[in-house]
């Protein structure tokens, strides 16, 4: 080809535009494109970021609003499945019982709890432990303890029957489960022996205290 043609300028110019833009495109274009799309990724990382932790910030809401409820029926599960064996309140509240029923606290001859054992535990095995502060008895694992608890009074049918009604609306739980029954027909008393469970379980959990809100954030450098 003739250089030093018109036709030839033309092309040789249109040759070094194209290899100037090619080379502008590596040196400048080029990388910026590339910065842009890093850009968009890590905008694109950041909204799927701020989604979870929104969802995860309404789930934190929604417990919050219902946080005073679950207090209230943690309060009450603790009243009936106490966190302790707690043997001197059992007596107290089993007394009392008999008492509001018209029996007495003399008419209770016999008052015998076992210590709590969890449901397939081994009764032999060192399942339990002692605090020496309040001389109860509380589970070793975190699983619904049982313990028997035998009543034994002295009274007549009406008060054995109100005394069974009282039995079952302690505050604490008390599963009836048999009640043997000997009566005099001379003096109308009654001797009742009233067989049962009482159960023991580790507190509930305070959400608001257990909550983890460092999980529900990322650093960022």
């Amino acid at each position: 080809m003739d250089l030093g043609t018109p036709a030839a300028t033309k092309v040789v110019g249109v040759v070094g535009l194209l290899a100037v833009a090619g080379l502008g495109w590596m040196f400048a274009v080029g990388p910026e494109t590339s910065k842009l799309a890093d850009a968009r990724a890590e905008v694109t990382t950041v909204q799927d970021q701020n989604a979870v932790l929104g969802t995860q910030l309404a789930g934190l809401v929604k417990q919050q609003e219902q946080l005073g409820d679950t207090r209230t029926t943690a309060r009450m599960l603790a009243k009936k499945f106490p966190p302790t064996a707690d043997q001197p309140g059992l007596f107290e509240i089993v007394t009392t019982a008999a008492v509001d029923a018209g029996i007495g606290a003399k008419g209770v001859t016999t008052l015998t709890p076992t210590p709590p054992i969890v449901d397939g535990a081994d009764p032999s095995a060192p399942a339990t432990s002692t605090s020496t502060s309040t001389s109860t008895t509380t589970p070793a694992t975190s699983q619904l303890a049982r313990q028997t608890v035998t009543v034994s009074v002295t009274g007549t049918y009406d008060q054995t029957e109100q005394l069974l009604v009282n039995l079952e609306h302690m505050q604490r739980a008390y599963l009836v489960t048999s009640v043997t029954l000997a009566g005099d027909g001379t003096t109308g008393a009654f001797t009742t022996t009233i067989t049962g469970e009482m159960f023991v379980m580790p507190p509930v959990k305070d959400p608001g205290k257990t909550v983890d809100v460092s999980s529900t954030t990322t650093a960022e450098d």
